[in-house]
């Protein structure tokens, strides 16, 4: 496992680092921005870039979770696990913020209605206006806001079960990736959800695992010129699992894409239970 950000003291990598790093593997101007490109990771040559967030997937939470998850566990030994600083406690700010490169004071979006209305260009709508096919699977209202504006939108209602939800971000995820678009955006909810039900750690470690799952098979549906982005919004709110003090974090996750790779294990080398 590698952590390009010290693991005491002040992350030197933020979520504002993520656009500025797409940007420059897709070739694209982001208007402005407040990160910088992640270096490590440019020199993999990928092409293409997948971008999956995961609700509430905090550094401190994801390391008490990582033994239970074998395909999280396998990337991060193949590719980077990076301690990035979070920008808010919130998801919708936190979500702008990485889609953006740009701080929540300065793209100024902090709720849904505010995410239609804001014209700050985020990275989907870049990089279709640059003439590159991208995607788009998230929960309904967030999707809405790309309709019309992105190739391939896929919104699911956060009406059904958590479970559910997820598993079928992984469909649909998968659906998408085999399409080959430069860039995709997929959203997770499992864990933030199950911490809002009080469902304890028993019920955290149960969503991860489907998490998990679902993480296996996406990276086994796009081969090595894609680069997999795997990271937090926000570190849990409540429950004994919280941080309670600075620097509030997220995992990160940098990897390339493994449909073309056959180690053992699995049906194309990886576990997925």
């Amino acid at each position: 496992m590698t952590a390009t950000a010290n693991t005491a003291g002040t992350p030197i990598i933020s979520q504002l680092d993520i656009a500025p790093t797409i940007a420059h593997i897709l070739g694209l101007t982001l208007p402005c921005s407040d990160g910088k490109p992640i270096g490590p990771v440019l020199a993999w040559g990928c092409k293409n870039v997948a971008l999956i967030i995961i609700d509430s997937l905090g550094y401190d939470l994801f390391l008490w979770l990582l033994p239970a998850l074998n395909n999280m566990n396998a990337l991060c030994h193949d590719g980077l696990l990076i301690r990035a600083r979070s920008v808010s406690n919130h998801t919708t700010p936190a979500i702008a913020s990485i889609l953006s490169g740009l701080l929540p004071e300065h793209h100024g979006i902090f709720d849904k209605a505010g995410a239609k209305e804001s014209k700050i260009f985020s990275l989907p709508e870049v990089a279709t206006s640059s003439g590159h096919s991208s995607a788009v699977i998230m929960e309904q209202n967030g999707a809405d806001v790309y309709r019309g504006l992105v190739e391939m939108v896929h919104g699911i209602s956060d009406k059904i079960p958590p479970q559910d939800f997820d598993r079928e971000a992984c469909r649909m995820t998968c659906k998408a990736l085999k399409k080959q678009p430069r860039l995709l955006v997929s959203y997770f909810i499992g864990i933030d959800k199950s911490v809002h039900m009080g469902d304890g750690p028993a019920g955290i470690r149960e969503a991860a695992l489907i998490i998990d799952r679902s993480i296996g098979k996406i990276v086994r549906t796009a081969d090595e010129d894609t680069l997999f982005i795997i990271c937090g919004d926000h570190p849990i709110h409540a429950g004994p699992l919280r941080r309670r003090e600075e620097p509030y974090c997220v995992a990160m996750i940098m990897a390339r894409g493994m449909a073309r790779r056959g180690p053992e294990g699995g049906s194309d080398g990886r576990p997925e239970k």
